[in-house]
């Protein structure tokens, strides 16, 4: 296997300027050797295998570039299949290399079917064939995950042929563009309608399509939205009402329930954009993106395009533009006043008690506290969730990390570690629950051993906490649910890191200058009342 080893860490070396994260294991060391001692590539030692692949989900998503995380056959693999589902879900492009047994073996204790695996894991699966092949094989597993915005599993046999058959390349074709019938019925539904709403998801990031987004709604008196994923897109437009649904605020909900007409960008436009279908419940529907396949999935679109969101958009301002269309819509001083005088302080009264702060209100002291250019990781929970979503500014779309596409909790520290990597010179927040921290403590030792800017922020509850509301909503004790946490301050300083333990707001806020500044990482354990059931969790739970 060392000659294939030498050729996949070849390509791997040319492919990323990144680092690639994982463990070291029998089946990968020699692959490792080969791209640190020959190749000039970076390794970053996790402290598990999942902890690679998140952390290799992290750098891609702030980087924009292809992640890389490494495991061993067997057990290796089987560690990455939650972070797998994760990136998959997400569409993130990552390749994960990993290595195989030897199939003369068939009774080696880490054999699998890895192929089988990785499907049930939805990522796509390549298979070096040949000693001959491995540079073409491992090149075709980072141009899938580039063009197919997907996890890549690149499995390794630690025992291969010196030449094999080509392997089948034929693929679909690819959906062509919108045609002008299309266009034209677009631009009819979105003239038809008196309140219009242009939304912009990750796709429209990535195609760069704000410029002619915000034309395209100036010229139709539309509001803009974004949804989670591409939150603080518009930001600085007057006419820009933030992240659409569930993590929307009141007046933004009030807004886009009256909507007649969506023009979606790029976004799959499913039931957490919609706010479970409250929102944009009597609008006609214009979605646009680059996969026919997912126009529609979620809600009937009366008109369907095709295409990058960029090249659609200045499609569609084309027709504006040569009828002279430029309506008011619903706009108005009024109404641009309201939305610039919007807080996320709005809607609340502070409950913060003997037992601990309100998540709400640390949560806007984060957003105080912390350097303006951070990096923000959101990890699930009932704390650690909405409140740092909807309170905590990033600068832009790719510098808010959100590891839930698989609704597992635990994720956040290790996406955190890979985020980091990716922005060298910024401050990378992770906002993680008590019970999450728990499951990923062991990579707070990653981010000491590699000096990373990361501050660990622990919303302690002292319980699972959306278990714990769920509970009483449903009429349940909560001991199962409750749980006494060690001191997470001094297990980080025990780590090397720096470790503070506090319960009110005042005591975060003096927390301010090691936070804007960070030697080390940094563990703040917060300890929250457990009186507070969020907004959030009330909608989610709703029904």
């Amino acid at each position: 296997m060392t000659d294939a080893s030498d050729a996949v860490a070849r390509v791997v070396a040319a492919e990323t300027g990144g680092p690639v994260f994982g463990v070291l294991g029998d089946g990968n060391l020699a692959f490792l050797d080969a791209l640190t001692r020959r190749h000039g590539g970076r390794h970053v030692a996790t402290a598990r295998e999942d902890g690679g692949v998140l952390a290799a989900d992290g750098y891609a998503r702030v980087s924009g570039e292809v992640g890389v995380a490494t495991a061993t056959h067997g057990p290796g693999l089987t560690n990455t299949v939650t972070p797998l589902v994760e990136a998959a879900r997400s569409r993130t492009p990552l390749v994960l290399v990993t290595a195989d047994t030897d199939p003369a073996v068939p009774w080696h204790p880490q054999a699998l079917d890895q192929a089988r695996l990785a499907g049930a894991a939805e990522a796509a699966f390549v298979s070096v064939r040949s000693t001959a092949t491995a540079r073409a094989d491992t090149a075709e597993a980072f141009a899938r995950a580039r063009s197919e915005r997907h996890p890549v599993v690149l499995d390794v046999p630690v025992r291969l042929p010196a030449e094999a058959p080509s392997r089948d390349g034929v693929r679909g074709e690819e959906a062509a563009e919108c045609g002008e019938a299309e266009i034209g019925a677009a631009v009819a539904s979105a003239l038809s309608a008196r309140r219009v709403v242009v939304l912009a998801g990750r796709g429209a990031v990535r195609s760069g399509a704000r410029e002619a987004l915000v034309e395209l709604a100036d010229r139709l008196g539309a509001l803009l939205a974004t949804t989670l994923l591409a939150t603080e897109y518009f930001a600085g437009e007057p006419y820009a009402v933030g992240i659409s649904g569930g993590f929307a605020d009141g007046l933004a909900r009030d807004l886009l329930a009256r909507a007649d007409c969506v023009l979606v960008f790029g976004a799959s436009f499913n039931p957490f954009t919609t706010d479970n279908g409250a929102l944009y419940g009597k609008a006609q529907v214009v979605h646009c993106d680059t996969d026919a396949a997912a126009i529609g999935t979620h809600r009937p679109a009366e008109v369907a395009l095709v295409g990058d969101a960029r090249r659609v958009a200045e499609r569609l301002l084309a027709r504006l533009r040569a009828d002279g269309v430029h309506r008011e819509g619903w706009r108005s001083p009024e109404l641009a006043g309201r939305l610039a005088s919007r807080s996320p302080e709005d809607g609340f009264t502070d409950e913060s008690d003997e037992t601990g702060a309100d998540p709400r209100s640390v949560a806007l002291a984060l957003d105080r506290v912390l350097p303006k250019e951070r990096i923000l990781v959101v990890d699930g929970g009932h704390a650690a969730l909405s409140e740092p979503v909807r309170m905590i500014r990033v600068p832009e779309p790719s510098h808010l990390v959100y590891p839930l596409g698989f609704g597992s909790i635990g994720l956040g520290l290790a996406a955190a570690i890979g985020a980091a990597h990716a922005r060298p010179g910024r401050v990378v927040a992770a906002v993680v629950g008590d019970g999450g921290l728990m499951m990923s403590l062991a990579e707070f030792d990653t981010a000491v051993r590699y000096g990373l800017a990361v501050i660990v922020i622990a919303m302690n509850d002292g319980a699972y906490g959306f278990e714990y509301h769920n509970m009483i909503r449903q009429g349940i004790p909560t001991g199962l649910a409750e749980f006494d946490r060690p001191d997470f301050a001094s297990v980080a300083r025990a780590m090397g890191g720096d470790g503070y333990s506090i319960g009110s707001v005042r005591e975060l806020e003096e927390l301010a200058p090691r936070l804007r500044r960070p030697e080390r990482p940094v563990l703040v354990d917060v300890r929250l009342t457990r009186r507070v059931r969020t907004d959030w969790f009330t909608r989610f739970t709703r029904g």
